[in-house]
């Protein structure tokens, strides 16, 4: 949700300590306070984990008429839905099901393209959706929403074929069946490399036998706190190729499983997808309804303009954040008051998702004197890094 940085008296202080002493002249001062103004709403650097397209989707037809068009609008606004929720229980909704009936009004622009990579000349529709419009709809419908920087997940996936077994690397057809079907949801994912660190990490006894404190062990290399694994038999016959197992999600100590039955390879990267976007969108996805109110957030080590505008820019990408105010500046810590959507949890959970921001303590003082937040009884208290 975009987030509108106010500028308060505190803001003179920031820039204050950030003018060389020379400099600290009034017309000065009023075009640092420009300057910071404008650094505030120019494009940060985008992080590893924030999703692209979230908010826009293609579809293949058939046609370009009147019909077609309309099915693929209906089409696309659903699957964009999906994506935006993480889970598919949202199309089962009231309220976004007779959105489905007008999806034009979602719309902020569409046209059709031709593939020809194929060589089949696939014709597409492709839209793009307006975000607060898609935003305010799923709010309407008491739906949840995830934002666009999002955990990776790392796939171990151990596969019987003809009596044998195997670890499925990072190359290969089956890699790019998932990257598919996990880019349709908005999900970040990955393979592992099974180069020789891995191979001496991890076996395939181990992922077969989903040993999670193995599996844990060997993803350490990756970053990814979530882990989807399962075992696969191959049942080859003249005119398909199907697969019989189970999958498993390993995320914070829990783990979910489904069972694979007969699915080809994209039944199956579909299957893993589900399991996934709805998991992880349960722990990440913000409720507006359930409003925590004002939250400190305490940043150390934000020594320039450039480091209040980066931070600026990286906040105002959240989703759980609706607004921000500098409160009070002291040395390098700029303490900000946040008013948020969900709980403090999931504000940390996103904070901890990009690369800039590390957390330094969960359980400090609040506010003190007759500082707005004198109540408070915690901040968040993190350290900016570039």
């Amino acid at each position: 949700m975009p987030v509108a940085m106010r500028c308060n008296a505190y803001n003179q202080h920031l820039m204050s300590l950030f003018m060389p002493m020379s400099t600290r002249s009034l017309g000065n001062s009023l075009c640092l306070a420009f300057a910071l103004l404008v650094l505030a709403v120019l494009p940060g650097m985008a992080k590893a984990a924030t999703v692209k397209g979230v908010y826009s989707q293609a579809v293949p037809v058939a046609e370009q008429g009147y019909q077609e068009q309309a099915d693929a609008m209906s089409q696309a606004l659903a699957n964009v839905l999906v994506k935006v929720a993480g889970q598919r229980e949202v199309l089962s909704n009231s309220v976004v099901q007779t959105a489905l009936g007008k999806p034009e009004t979602y719309i902020r622009k569409f046209g059709f393209r031709t593939d020809d990579s194929s060589g089949n000349r696939q014709q597409y529709f492709q839209a793009e959706f307006d975000e607060k419009s898609i935003n305010r709809l799923l709010r309407s419908a008491g739906v949840a929403i995830w934002g666009q920087s999002r955990p990776s997940t790392l796939v171990w996936l151990a596969v019987e074929d003809g009596g044998r077994r195997s670890i499925i690397n990072a190359s290969g057809s089956f890699p790019a069946v998932f990257a598919e079907s996990f880019q349709g949801r908005g999900l970040p994912m990955l393979f592992p490399l099974m180069d020789f660190e891995d191979a001496a990490a991890i076996s395939t006894v181990d992922v077969w036998g989903g040993f999670t404190g193995k599996l844990q062990e060997a993803s350490r290399r990756y970053g990814s706190e979530s882990i989807l694994t399962g075992r696969l038999s191959r049942s080859l016959t003249q005119d398909s190729e199907l697969f019989y197992g189970r999958l498993s999600l390993i995320f914070r100590g829990a783990s979910q499983s489904v069972a694979v039955n007969g699915l080809d390879a994209v039944g199956v990267s579909q299957l893993a997808a589900d399991l996934v976007g709805t998991t992880l969108s349960r722990h990440y996805a913000i409720d507006a309804s359930d409003a925590s109110g004002k939250t400190l957030l305490m940043v150390e080590n934000i020594s320039s303009l450039e480091d209040y505008a980066a931070l600026s820019k990286y906040l105002e990408r959240m989703t759980a954040i609706r607004d921000v105010a500098v409160h009070r500046v002291t040395g390098t810590t700029v303490e900000l008051e946040l008013v948020i959507d969900g709980s403090e949890s999931q504000l940390a959970d996103s904070l901890a998702l990009g690369r800039n921001l590390r957390v330094v303590s969960q359980g400090t003082q609040g506010f003190s004197g007759t500082g707005s937040l004198a109540t408070a009884p915690s901040a968040l208290v993190y350290r900016w890094t570039r």
